[in-house]
């Protein structure tokens, strides 16, 4: 029973080794990819920083304890007129304890408060850009899948070129040993072929490259077989529409936040110039008792501290320029995206009408090299004809190849620059 369980096992391993999809890449990419982390520790820094300035504004609780052995005690002795008993007051012992605990509350600490909403800031800024890593990753993986489904595409057509040149070849002995063809027609036949076995070592290259870089964005294994996408010739919508989106790109809305940060540091610094107010509440416990004769003392009060140096000016001069290059940072950034998604249309299209043009390029490729083929076999073409004709369907399906690479990537980087959902 064990074993047919195993030879179960076995015979379903094929069946469940589904090729993965770019959805499932995507997917993997977003929970593995080492930008992918990165980021993600950044915003969990950034909140971390945030939960630090905030809970600085709450009251904090200290305690202390020391003990003090002195050369000599002082103790002073204090009759009492009435009944002449004598009252023991011990100033400073010659083991001398002491023990507080403190209640600090801020009551007025503008500038930090400001501090304290910078990180809020900073910490929405850190999820925008979290959320800009992963469109970036996605770019990545569409990139690398495209690319390795072109070069299994291109090894394809390399090694349907080799079997047609070994094809050629073995005509050409046929023929040279029935004395129909020259030895000349038989060295170009073998040339060729050694020709199209160096076009595949390359492209053998260019595979295992591709399945690498695709394997080292998404942390998953590639396939063996990835299909080219299909022509998708639809157009889009007017570039001006997608530029409308870019307002909510996190790379913009990043960017806002920083601005937004930097302005509120701007204030704080400003702020520092307003007193602080600072409320406190002392519990203290010791044996040197002194004239009040008590062991346990509290005692509260409110204190105010103004501080004014040289330093903080020039700090109101250095946030104030951060707050003006972070302004000017988001600008660009507004600018970069809208350039981003201009040329990305403008590609797309460029890359929709060359798929369109490739189509009748390889049907008359193919239709030149049979039509060679055909006249050389009546001895109306030379055998150069030939091998050029086959050469020049070779070269068509390496376009046809990268057109629709290009057209799908194209088509991928529009959406991901205008905030478009990549897969449905």
């Amino acid at each position: 029973m064990k074993t047919l369980c195993i030879a179960l096992v076995v015979l379903a391993a094929p069946a469940l080794a589904q090729p993965k999809t770019l959805k499932e890449f995507l997917a993997e990419a977003d929970e593995q990819n080492v930008d992918r982390r990165v980021s993600l520790e950044q915003r969990q820094r950034a909140e971390a920083e945030f939960r630090a300035a905030w809970t600085g504004l709450l009251p904090t609780l200290s305690a202390s304890a020391t003990w003090t052995h002195n050369q000599f005690e002082a103790i002073a002795n204090f009759p009492n007129p009435q009944t002449g008993a004598v009252s023991r007051l011990v100033i400073v012992p010659q083991d001398q304890f002491d023990g507080a605990l403190r209640l600090d509350v801020p009551l007025i600490d503008t500038s930090r408060w400001f501090r304290a909403l910078a990180t809020n800031t900073a910490q929405q800024s850190a999820a925008e850009r979290e959320q800009l890593t992963r469109d970036l990753v996605k770019r990545q993986v569409v990139g690398a899948w495209y690319g390795y489904a072109a070069a299994l595409a291109l090894r394809e057509s390399a090694k349907k070129s080799i079997a047609v040149a070994d094809a050629q070849v073995k005509l050409i002995e046929v023929r040279f040993g029935a004395g129909a063809t020259t030895e000349l027609e038989q060295m170009r036949a073998k040339a060729e072929l050694a020709r199209n076995r160096q076009v595949l070592a390359d492209v053998e290259s260019l595979v295992a490259t591709t399945r690498r870089s695709l394997q080292t964005v998404s942390f998953a294994q590639p396939p063996e077989s990835v299909e080219l996408p299909t022509d998708d010739l639809h157009p889009e919508a007017p570039v001006t529409t997608f530029e409308e989106r870019v307002e909510q790109l996190p790379g913009v809305k990043a960017a806002d936040l920083d601005a937004e940060a930097a302005g509120r540091l701007a204030t704080a610094s400003r702020l520092a110039l307003v007193p602080l107010v600072n409320g406190q509440f002392t519990q203290r416990f010791t044996n040197a008792t002194g004239f009040q004769g008590q062991a346990a003392v509290y005692n509260g009060g409110i204190g105010l501290t103004w501080r004014l140096d040289v330093p903080t000016f020039q700090n109101m001069q250095v946030q104030a320029a951060n707050e003006a290059t972070a302004k000017l940072g988001a600008e660009r950034a507004r600018l970069q995206a809208r350039d981003q998604v201009f040329q990305d249309w403008n590609r797309l299209e460029a890359a929709r009408q060359k798929a369109e043009l490739v189509q009748a390029q390889v049907a008359a490729a193919q239709r030149a090299a049979q039509v060679a083929k055909d006249r050389y076999a009546v001895g109306a073409a030379t055998q150069v004809d030939v091998i050029q004709a086959e050469r020049d369907v070779f070269s068509a399906e390496v376009a046809q190849i990268q057109a629709r690479t290009e057209l799908a990537t194209a088509r991928a980087s529009l959406k991901l620059s205008a905030g478009l959902p990549l897969v449905d």
